[in-house]
């Protein structure tokens, strides 16, 4: 199976968590997927990280999705249910952290890699970037929110076409869409995108902690919750 790794650096606020695995497209295997986690959740507890940017190893792949080894290796229910599980705590990790989280995103974004995309407040990417959510060439469908978040952004029957002809998008489509921010030139993308990420870490940490918990409730409980939060925001800042 390829070996792969999560390579973690920081900058001053900034926490880069780079996926790694170059003999394979970037494709995430289970352990890399656990240290995923492991990073984001530390990252939550360290005030001194403002902004966790996901990025990929090289220019010609973000990453390519699971590594095609670790799903050959799958041989009964459990490992199956294991798989799905692991799927779910990275959601759940991206979705609850309270840090600015950023997708740069270069060449190839695929599969689990474009689900996890989804779940970052801000996608950055460069011009040779594509979006596929390629699951059914081989019988599976999107398994880690994928397909449910994806829906939230783009027109159904877009949707649908890139789910079952596992068609690309483009970072133009994207950027029309709304489902990334910004596209950059390849060659002024880590320039142009640094200025914007000094920005971000230099945002007042308790109204970003406490906005992206609003909105969580929102999404997860319901409006009530998400007003109440708010009111407990506006009071609580205002002495901060």
């Amino acid at each position: 199976m390829a070996e792969g790794r999560i390579i973690a650096e920081r900058r001053g606020g900034i926490l880069y968590l780079t996926i790694s695995n170059p003999d394979s497209f970037n494709s995430v295997t289970t352990a890399m997927r656990e240290d995923l986690i492991r990073n984001v959740r530390e990252a939550e507890n360290d005030d001194s990280v403002r902004v966790i940017v996901l990025k990929g190893d090289g220019e010609k792949c973000f990453c390519s999705g699971l590594s095609m080894e670790m799903l050959d290796s799958i041989s009964c229910m459990e490992d199956r249910h294991e798989q799905w599980v692991v799927g779910k705590r990275i959601r759940e990790a991206l979705q609850e952290s309270t840090k600015i989280l950023v997708a740069a995103v270069k060449g190839s974004c695929a599969g689990n890699a474009l689900e996890i995309s989804l779940c970052c407040d801000l996608v950055f990417c460069a011009e040779n970037s594509k979006f596929v959510l390629p699951e059914l060439n081989i019988g599976l469908t999107p398994g880690c929110g994928g397909a449910i978040e994806l829906q939230k952004h783009i027109p159904y029957h877009r949707f649908m076409e890139m789910v079952l002809l596992c068609d690309r998008m483009s970072p133009a489509e994207a950027l029309h869409y709304g489902f990334v921010n910004k596209v950059f030139p390849l060659e002024t993308m880590d320039e142009e995108l640094d200025k914007i990420l000094d920005k971000l870490a230099a945002t007042a940490p308790l109204a970003v902690k406490g906005l992206k918990e609003q909105l969580y409730l929102q999404e997860n409980v319901g409006i009530e919750a998400a007003y109440r939060k708010e009111y407990d925001l506006c009071i609580g800042l205002m002495g901060s």
